[in-house]
Formats: structure tokens, sequence, C-alpha cells
């Protein structure tokens, strides 16, 4: 793994509060992608499997990777290489990179560096949440009417 990328990845481990990593050290499930410098996609998601200390990450968007959870002092992080899908309507198409992720608080930060052709390395930043269930998303919604059913309970009885 390049020295910068695991430079930043310290930092930014560093930077990110401790409690945060004692409460879900785990990076596995699916999560949606809520920012990025690469363009905001609201339909990215990425799906991280975990395979004993091996995790494979799969994205809607084109790229999967092999990842492994490393421990450094007291910050929680993965690392790994990946690939871009070999697609000629993708910018990266068949692109290899080095990709990083850290926890903080309910999200997920990740670092990909990009390889060109050209030899030049191109940074991807992303910001990952877990996605919102359905159920959840019912939860918000208001009550519904009980049009005719003010009190559901027998007069004197407690509800």
């Amino acid at each position: 793994m390049s020295r910068l990328l695991r430079s930043l990845l310290i930092v930014a481990a560093a930077l990110s509060p401790v409690s945060a990593f004692a409460e879900d050290p785990v990076f596995h499930g699916r999560w949606q992608q809520v920012d990025s410098n690469a363009g905001r996609c609201n339909t990215c998601l990425i799906a991280i499997v975990r395979h004993g200390d091996i995790l494979t990450v799969t994205a809607t968007n084109g790229w999967s990777a092999v990842i492994q959870a490393d421990r450094r002092g007291q910050a929680l992080f993965a690392t790994g290489t990946g690939q871009w899908r070999n697609e000629m309507s993708v910018v990266y198409s068949n692109a290899a990179f080095e990709l990083g992720f850290a926890r903080r608080d309910e999200q997920l930060h990740m670092l990909m560096m990009v390889k060109s052709d050209d030899g030049t390395t191109n940074p991807i930043r992303a910001v990952f949440s877990r996605p919102v269930s359905e159920i959840d998303k019912r939860r918000d919604r208001p009550p519904m009417s009980r049009a005719g059913f003010s009190n559901l309970s027998h007069p004197g009885e407690p509800r």
C-alpha cells in the first residue's frame, strides 16, 4: 500500500474520536454514499462482506475491492486494493486502486487512490452511511388518522 494512503488513514484515524470505534467497529453490511468529491450519487451503494479477517467490497457503480481490517493503537480502519469494472463508458474503466476505510461515528469514510494509465494517481474521497430502511422511513411518517375511533379503550378503563 502506498505511503501516502497509509499516512492519510493514520491521520484520519488519529483525528477521529476513539469512543466512536468502541460502539460499533464493524465494517460489514450495506452502506449508501452521502458525499463524494467524484460527484453526487444518491443510488450508489457498497456492500461489505466479511470472510474471516478479509472483507470484500462491491459497489453498485462498478468497482470492487478486497480489504483487511487493521487496528493501530485505538483506531480501527481497513485497507486494501481493488479494480474498476472494464467498461468503456466509465472514466476509470479497468483502473486499479488502493483504498482505505475509517469509521467515524455512524459514517464510513473512504479514500481511494486510482492509478491512471499515465502514471498519475487520482484521489477519490467518499462518505457513506447506513441506508435508511423502508421500515425506518415509515416510522418518520405522521400517524394515520383514526376517523371515528378517538378512544379505542372502553370508558373508565385505564389505557
